[in-house]
């Protein structure tokens, strides 16, 4: 008996020894196989069609897939990534000069400013930190837009390297999960259940929060554009982020620009933003997500908020998706949780 428990012992101990070993050689290229994960999840719907199209071909079906998220996907994000990322630097660039202070800004929206003095507010210092917070604003944005349209070789192999574990995980995706079903040893049914409620969360998860961020980003670049604002492509970026962070949204940026605009005497341009602001943009979430989202699995505003700024600060662009991912984790983990042990959480309160 002592025996069997020391093999079994060994063995579970060299089992998790080769484990971490593995997932250390692998470290490096976390980041091509999560996105190669995710895309799965994401597109696998639009793969079982393209695999009853082509009669069963998984490996034609999987590549089709992959021409499918390249055209509507990969390919749209980098050049507007490289389109945002140039008109970032020019801002930056623009407000770094010594010729455009501060005040020289500030001139234009005098205007504006003066009516908040009488709230007692110092609009002295609004005006001496108004252009530096705009310098540091786009080089932020610049920098992620950076991360996005930069075609740098380490992004270049990442991207080949995600598109090749893209095609087996489309391929065998059914066998692999079967496989890892059959390795943990939590029970079928439990895995069952946790495997379909994540990939359940995540897809109502892009679906009614990064879908619509992306349709008001492009609506609010569309107007900036229409109506001669600079950078529209540099401010459609910021709103798509910003309408991912609940009770801030994208109105911190067409309100402002559309009160400056008034100010500043473009009447029907100012007009025209406020308009489409609150009659389009702000009411593109409330129209879209209850089509988009069922309401079982919709995720509260407060979590997208944590789980959005807490995916930005560790691991930078990549974790407005890499956040959101562990938060849906994390509360599959927890539903079944409280699933398997109601009658126990009952009992004992």
């Amino acid at each position: 008996m002592r025996f069997k428990t020391l093999q079994s012992t060994l063995f579970i101990s060299l089992l998790v020894a080769a484990t971490g070993l593995f997932a250390w050689l692998i470290s490096g290229y976390i980041f091509p196989i999560f996105w190669a994960v995710v895309l799965t999840i994401l597109f696998y719907p639009v793969h079982k069609k393209f695999y009853i199209a082509t009669k069963s071909r998984a490996g034609l079906a999987s590549l089709l897939t992959i021409g499918f998220i390249l055209v509507v996907v990969l390919v749209p994000i980098y050049f507007s990534g490289a389109l945002v990322a140039s008109e970032a630097i020019a801002l930056y660039a623009k407000f770094s000069q010594s010729s455009i202070s501060s005040q020289n800004v500030l001139s234009q929206t005098e205007a504006l400013l003066a009516p908040l003095a009488q709230f007692g507010l110092n609009t002295d210092m609004l005006q001496e930190n108004v252009a530096p917070f705009i310098r540091g604003l786009s080089a932020q944005v610049g920098n992620y837009a950076l991360d996005i349209g930069r075609a740098t070789a380490n992004t270049l192999i990442a991207t080949l390297l995600m598109l090749y574990i893209l095609f087996f995980t489309l391929r065998d995706g059914e066998s692999i999960g079967i496989r890892i079903m059959r390795a943990l040893p939590l029970g079928d049914e439990k895995e069952k259940i946790l495997f379909s409620r994540f990939v359940t969360i995540v897809r109502a998860m892009f679906k009614g929060t990064f879908v619509i961020a992306i349709i008001q980003g492009v609506v609010g670049g569309i107007l900036f554009a229409g109506v001669g604002i600079e950078s529209a492509a540099l401010w459609a970026f910021v709103m798509g982020l910003l309408a991912l962070i609940p009770a801030v949204g994208p109105a911190i940026v067409w309100l402002p620009a559309s009160l400056i605009l008034l100010a500043t005497g473009d009447t029907w341009q100012g007009i025209t933003v406020l308009f489409v602001g609150f009659v389009i943009i702000s009411l593109i979430d409330n129209i879209l997500r209850p089509i988009l989202v069922a309401k079982d699995t919709a995720m509260s505003d407060l979590l997208v908020l944590l789980s959005v700024l807490g995916g930005l600060s560790l691991f930078g662009i990549s974790g407005i998706i890499i956040g959101p991912v562990i938060t849906a984790f994390f509360l599959s983990m927890w539903e079944l949780f409280e699933r398997d042990y109601a009658k126990d959480l009952e009992a004992h309160g």
